[in-house]
């Protein structure tokens, strides 16, 4: 890539193996690798970005709730217009640590390479499943991306980048983190904030 160009990051955090990166330029082909955490992901930005993203989707809770099951106003929300089970939106209590420990991390890490990078949180699966009848043709056609994935983790990250791209680029303008349950942190003041989390208009 060349400087001047405009990219958006996404990241479906995971553990060994399981971590999903892409990177949406233009109308390239995305870039996408598995690795192992969130340096290795933040390394791989690094090597195929060299300027600032636009922004950034992430595809891991990345303000949490004090209230039961760590759910949020925005997991219920989805749940309840879409008809989603709550396998496909858990809960927070119910996720595996590599996602929500990995998922903050990759946030603060890829904020000191980029300072002020814009993020918002994004949730591939349901998008998925809500808009897109779970079909990646679908998907790829509406939003013209041009890519087969290798694997979930990597499709995900290229769904996360696309919600990024839609976010800051005011295609998006819903964000899901404006409702909040009385436990739950305030996703534009607490440790990790600004963050956001942008959704198609229902």
């Amino acid at each position: 890539m060349s400087p001047g160009q405009t990219s958006w990051i996404g990241a479906d955090p995971g553990g060994r193996g399981n971590f999903g990166i892409a990177i949406l330029t233009g109308d390239e082909e995305p870039q996408t690798a598995s690795v192992d955490c969130a340096d290795e992901a933040l390394d791989f930005v690094r090597a195929h970005v060299h300027h600032t993203p636009v922004g950034v989707g992430v595809d891991a809770p990345l303000w949490w709730s004090s209230g039961p099951s760590g759910d949020r106003h925005a997991d219920q929300w989805l749940r309840h217009t879409y008809g989603l089970s709550g396998g496909q939106v858990q809960a927070a209590n119910s996720l595996r640590g590599a996602a929500l420990i990995q998922g903050a991390m990759f946030v603060q890490r890829i904020r000191e390479a980029y300072p002020g990078v814009q993020v918002t949180e994004s949730h591939p699966t349901a998008l998925l499943n809500a808009l897109m009848g779970n079909d990646w043709a679908t998907f790829s056609a509406r939003f013209h991306v041009n890519a087969m994935p290798r694997n979930q983790h990597e499709r995900d990250a290229i769904i996360a980048a696309v919600a990024a791209r839609e976010a800051f680029t005011g295609n998006w303008t819903h964000d899901l983190g404006k409702t909040r349950l009385a436990g739950e942190q305030d996703p534009g003041q607490y440790w990790l904030a600004p963050v956001y989390y942008y959704w198609p208009e229902p």
